[in-house]
């Protein structure tokens, strides 16, 4: 979101509602009352004072924008290095071949089929 866009109404009662489900499920969860206290005055915020309302969606969409950078770039990153690439290098180590991309000595890479197609071969390809 541009910081000369203005956030639509139907925008920023969507924010106020994913705010006030989001504080009454983690009352739900951990049953702290003032969880329940934040759920409805970010409720009647986004009922009663529209403008207020229109910063509040403004924070939680900067705190978006700003958990969206941290999932692209550190998590992702994390994921790869602390999972595939241990992975990548215990196959190695194995010498498998899964996708038979290793050239065989003295092999040929073509791969001779000798089949004659029928009509039922044809009817379902997939």
């Amino acid at each position: 979101m541009s910081a000369a866009a203005e956030p639509t109404k139907e925008a920023v009662f969507s924010s106020m509602l994913a705010i006030t489900t989001g504080f009454v499920v983690l009352y739900f969860i951990f049953h702290h009352s003032w969880m329940l206290t934040v759920a409805a005055v970010v409720g009647g915020i986004g009922l009663l004072l529209p403008a207020l309302a229109r910063l509040i969606h403004q924070g939680w969409m900067k705190l978006a924008m700003a958990l969206g950078w941290f999932n692209g770039r550190v998590l992702i990153s994390a994921v790869f290095f602390l999972i595939l690439t241990p992975i990548a290098l215990l196959r190695r180590l194995g010498k498998s071949d899964a996708l038979k991309l290793k050239a065989q000595r003295g092999a040929s890479l073509w791969t001779v089929r000798d089949h004659i197609y029928a009509p039922q071969d044809l009817e379902k390809p997939w």
